[in-house]
């Protein structure tokens, strides 16, 4: 099922996320499938919980770069970054919450991470790259941080018409979502 995705300045993207219980009520394969349902009807490769209004520690990935045969695709709940590895490096990134705007930022390079899969499978491992990078822009969500919140003066001054926009529903956005609420 496709759900709605929040847009920028909705309080519910400002909230921390919870730790999900193994034994939850929650249906959560059912969360996962419209989770990946949800990002792949708005083009997106990656998507937290929180941008579907539930605020539990959990996101989806699924990318693919054909030119460099690259092929990533996996759930992650109850991640913890344990540590950030290399260089910081600029790349661009944007955000479903955020349509139509990217920018440059710079992040680590490399992290280690822990998490559960979606069979409760435990993982550890250091990612690097694309992955990586993925990941940390999804995990910020986990925290309330959005992508913006990393940008230099210049950017978020270049950003602030637009924010507005999106603010006052005064963009069209080509997938399901909802907006913020008016004052």
């Amino acid at each position: 099922m496709i759900r709605p995705i929040i847009l920028y300045d909705d309080p519910v993207l400002r909230e921390k996320s919870s730790a999900v219980d193994k034994n939850s009520k929650i249906d959560l394969d059912k969360l996962i499938d419209d989770m990946f349902d949800t990002m792949h009807k708005a083009k997106g490769i990656g998507l937290s919980a929180i941008q579907i209004g539930i605020p539990l520690k959990i996101f989806v990935i699924e990318a693919h770069i054909e030119k460099e045969n690259f092929h990533f695709r996996e759930v992650f709940i109850n991640p913890r970054i344990i540590s950030y590895l290399g260089e910081n490096v600029k790349h661009v990134e944007g955000c479903l919450s955020i349509p139509y705007l990217t920018g440059i930022l710079e992040r680590p390079d490399g992290i280690e991470i822990e998490w559960y899969d979606e069979k409760w499978n435990y993982h550890k491992e250091e990612l690097f790259g694309i992955p990586s990078r993925i990941i940390q822009h999804e995990y910020d969500h986990l925290n309330g941080i959005l992508y913006i919140d990393h940008l230099d003066i210049m950017w978020k001054e270049m950003f602030s018409t637009p924010l507005e926009m999106i603010k006052d529903n005064k963009i069209e956005v080509n997938y399901l979502c909802k907006k913020a609420p008016k004052e």
